[in-house]
């Protein structure tokens, strides 16, 4: 197994495909950092009036597991800068500027 690469490497390529396409896919090995890391790292390289991050989780305990452990990563409360919307709950805020979503 390869280790991936430092984010620092993939972020002017990442940034720059947001930049044309205002989406972007990104696909790497478990353990790479794509639900922690690579968001984290995007909040804290554009601006606050870039508006707000989505990140999409398949399951609903996921989400919320996620935007706990970046929010604790930050020393924040869920909802601040880092929340979730899941069907039936959510916990955002008018600072949160990355909210965890599940499909449904």
């Amino acid at each position: 197994m390869t280790t991936p690469p430092p984010i620092e490497k993939i972020l002017p390529a990442l940034l720059s495909a947001l930049a044309t396409n205002n989406r972007c896919l990104l696909v790497a090995q478990p353990g790479a950092g794509k639900t922690t890391r690579v968001p984290l790292t995007l909040i804290h390289h554009t601006e606050a009036s870039h508006g707000r991050w989505l990140l999409l989780e398949p399951r609903r305990a996921a989400a919320r597991l996620a935007a706990d452990y970046m929010a604790k990563q930050l020393n924040e409360k869920v909802g601040d800068t880092v929340g979730y919307r899941v069907r039936g709950e959510s916990k955002v805020g008018n600072t949160t500027r990355l909210e965890v979503i599940t499909q449904g």
